[in-house]
C-alpha cells in the first residue's frame, strides 16, 4: 500500500506551480551553461580544445547539480517534521495507524521525489555532452546515480534535524551546520595523514604495481567514501581525468597520496561505494528520526 504521507504530500506539491517553475529554471539554467560551453561545436570550424569542451561541460553541470542539491535539500525538508509540530498536527499523525516509521519515510520520500525529477529532467542536457565523442551514456547514467545517492543523504539529514526541533528556521540552520560537519569532519582521513605501512605501499613502484583493487579499497577510511564530495571528485576524474597531470606534477603529498589510493582501487569503483556508504547513512538517520518522533508520542 502506498505510504500516506508521500501520497498526501506528493499529490499536493505535484499541483503547484512553483515546482513547475522550479524545473523550467533548473532546466533552462543547465542548457544555458551547457550551450555557454559547447557553443563552438556549432561553428563552420571546430578545433580540438573545443572538441575536448565536453569534458568540460559534463564536469559543470554534475558539479551544478551538486550544489543545488545541497542547497535545495535543507530547504525543503526543515519544515518535514519540525513543520508539523508548529501547525500542531504531528500528534494528530501519531495516534493514528501511520507508524512514526511510515510518517518519517513519507517525509524523506516526499522530498526524494522531487529532487529525483530535478536530476532526471536535466538528463537530455546532460547528453549534450556526449556530442564531442569523450563522453558515454554510462558515465552520465553513473553520474546521475550518484546525484540521486546524495540527494537521499541530504533529504535524510534534513528530516533528521527536523525532527530534533519544534522550529522550521532552527531546523534549517541546524540542517545546514550538519552538512557542514559532515562533510567536513569526513574529509579529515584525506588530510591527516596515512599510516607508514600505506605510504610505503604508495611510494614504492613495485608494491604499488603488485597493489590489488581490492586492497586500495581497503586503505581507503570509510569515512571517506561517505563523503559527497570524494565521491563526486571520483566521478569527475573518471569522466575528465583534469586532475591526473596536475596531482602528478605536482605531488601534494596526503592528497597525492589519496589520489593514488582511489586511482589504484578504481575510480568507477570509488563512486559506486562512496553512494551506498551515502544511501546507508541515509537510511541510519532515517530511522534515527523515526525513533526520534516514537519518543515524542511516547
Amino acid at each position: 500500500m502506498l505510504n500516506p504521507i508521500l501520497s498526501f504530500s506528493a499529490t499536493r506539491r505535484m499541483r503547484t506551480f512553483r515546482m513547475l517553475a522550479v524545473l523550467a529554471v533548473s532546466v533552462l539554467v543547465m542548457l544555458g551553461v551547457a550551450l555557454l560551453i559547447l557553443g563552438g561545436l556549432f561553428s563552420d570550424g571546430v578545433s580540438m580544445a573545443q572538441m575536448r569542451s565536453g569534458y568540460s561541460c559534463c564536469v559543470a553541470l554534475f558539479a551544478a547539480q551538486f550544489v543545488l542539491i545541497v542547497l535545495i535539500a535543507p530547504a525543503m525538508t526543515s519544515g518535514a517534521i519540525a513543520g508539523e509540530r508548529e501547525r500542531q498536527t504531528l500528534e494528530l499523525l501519531l495516534v493514528t495507524n501511520t507508524g512514526p516509521l511510515r510518517i518519517v519515510t513519507g517525509k524523506v520520500l516526499e522530498s526524494l521525489a522531487f529532487l529525483a525529477l530535478l536530476i532526471l529532467s536535466g538528463m537530455p542536457v546532460m547528453c549534450l555532452t556526449m556530442l564531442t565523442g569523450g563522453v558515454t551514456i554510462l558515465q552520465i547514467l553513473m553520474g546521475e546515480g550518484f546525484l540521486l545517492c546524495c540527494a537521499f543523504g541530504a533529504v535524510c539529514v534534513g528530516v533528521f534535524a527536523s525532527s530534533l526541533t519544534r522550529s522550521t528556521v532552527l531546523s534549517t540552520i541546524l540542517c545546514y551546520l550538519m552538512i557542514l560537519a559532515i562533510g567536513a569532519l569526513t574529509t579529515l582521513p584525506a588530510f591527516t595523514g596515512y599510516p607508514q605501512r600505506i605510504t610505503d605501499v604508495l611510494y614504492d613502484p613495485k608494491q604499488y604495481k603488485a597493489l590489488t583493487s581490492f586492497g586500495a579499497v581497503l586503505m581507503i577510511s570509510p569515512f571517506l567514501l561517505m563523503n559527497p564530495g570524494y565521491g563526486l571528485f571520483a566521478l569527475v576524474q573518471s569522466v575528465s581525468g583534469l586532475l591526473t597531470q596536475s596531482l602528478n606534477e605536482r605531488g601534494w603529498g596526503r592528497i597525492l597520496a589519496t589520489w593514488m589510493t582511489m586511482d589504484k582501487a578504481g575510480l568507477d569503483t570509488v563512486t559506486l561505494l562512496s553512494g551506498g556508504m551515502i544511501v546507508a547513512a541515509g537510511v541510519l538517520l532515517t530511522l534515527l528520526a523515526a525513533l526520534r518522533l516514537r519518543q515524542s508520542r511516547g
